[in-house]
């Protein structure tokens, strides 16, 4: 990460917290800490205080920090060799008497906030949510072209992937040469646990992988992403092993037209309400809005699931470089589920998908 884009992301940040009354903001996500400050280790802190910009970790990272930390911000790197909670709220506790510092409620578990509050006495704490995570929906140049990278390997990965697949085939065979096609392209590992249904277990809308073995005629979903320079894509398609079905082909149609639906609805300016609300229409037509029980989409970036949501009740304003998954699907019991997953960026005011991956037809495998 450039100096300028930490230094320009960690003053925005500083603005949010000043705007909440706040004197300072203990930053716990390991992916916002990323985001700020360019370490990518599994244990590290920051600590934005009045006059105070303290990043702290344990002993493994100490060169990783220093290896990773954007240059000429001013960093104050904290190395713990046993506590690095306790260590940073000693730091904080320097701090001005009375001070009131946010904490990432949804992330910090209550006994280290405790520990935090003990520690650090002299200040107030106040738990806080979404002030880095507000400004992480609104993607820059270098993370869209990031995340298209992602894409367009988890893209290549399935086309690889698929002239394996037959009936005979187990799900985790699947998911395993999906998962070394990603890597072997260049991704530092999958984005997720890769999903990979067939036949009847298609229904469950994130079902885990399992050992059964593909049938002829059956539905086939893959739900699976990459993970490169530490953001992530997030893509399904479904198939037909063999021949499809009238009936197949129809729901497929339905769910795309959803897609397409929502895509239309994506604009800047709309809520995560509104983009919903345009994928339920299609199925509402059809009498079979309750075999949609999830929402239409949700954010995508470091984390596979981030702001904005797009669902019933959100009511997050849509914006300019925001890169959302737009993921309609029907699911019935017994029978399977299909669903059309893609990752698209709103440019211009307008949704573009990150990767052309065919979607327009169920298509069907050999068999």
């Amino acid at each position: 990460m450039s100096t300028s884009t930490a230094a320009h992301r960690i003053e925005r940040v500083r603005a949010g917290v000043t705007e909440l009354g706040l004197d300072g903001l203990l930053v716990s996500s390991l992916s916002n800490v990323r985001y700020l400050t360019g370490f990518s280790g599994s244990s590290g802190f920051l600590l934005l205080g009045p006059e105070q910009v303290v990043f702290a970790t344990d002993g493994r990272y100490e060169q990783q920090a220093h290896e990773e930390l954007a240059d000429d911000v001013g960093f104050e790197l904290l190395v713990a060799r046993e506590g690095v909670l306790a260590a940073l709220a000693e730091r904080a506790g320097q701090g001005v008497a009375g001070a009131t510092f946010g904490f990432e409620g949804q992330h910090l578990a209550y006994d280290q906030w405790q520990r935090i509050a003990e520690e650090a006495d002299s200040l107030e704490w106040k738990s806080i949510s979404g002030v880095v995570e507000k400004l992480r929906a609104v993607k820059d140049a270098n993370e869209i072209a990031a995340m298209e990278k992602a894409a367009a390997i988890a893209a290549e990965a399935l086309r690889a992937t698929l002239p394996l697949v037959k009936p005979g085939v187990r799900e985790t065979d699947i998911a395993a040469e999906l998962d070394y096609r990603m890597v072997h392209l260049g991704a530092e590992r999958p984005a997720f646990d890769t999903i990979v249904a067939s036949g009847a277990r298609t229904a469950l809308p994130h079902a885990a992988t399992g050992t059964r073995r593909l049938e002829r005629g059956e539905l086939l979903l893959c739900d699976f992403g990459a993970r490169w320079s530490g953001y992530c894509s997030d893509l399904t398609r479904t198939f037909v092993v063999g021949e499809s079905s009238d009936l197949q082909r129809d729901r497929y149609g339905l769910v795309l037209e959803a897609q397409r639906a929502a895509c239309g609805a994506l604009t800047g300016g709309a809520s995560g309400a509104d983009v919903d609300a345009a994928t339920r229409r299609v199925f509402e037509r059809e009498g079979i809005e309750a075999r949609f029980p999830h929402g239409t989409g949700h954010g995508v970036g470091l984390d596979v699931h981030e702001s904005p949501r797009l669902g019933r009740t959100s009511e997050e304003s849509l914006a300019e470089s925001m890169v959302v998954t737009v993921e309609p699907g029907l699911y019935f019991p017994g029978w399977g589920g299909i669903r059309v997953e893609d990752d698209v960026v709103i440019t211009n005011g307008q949704p573009r998908a990150l990767v052309d991956l065919e979607r327009d037809r169920l298509l069907s495998l050999p068999s």
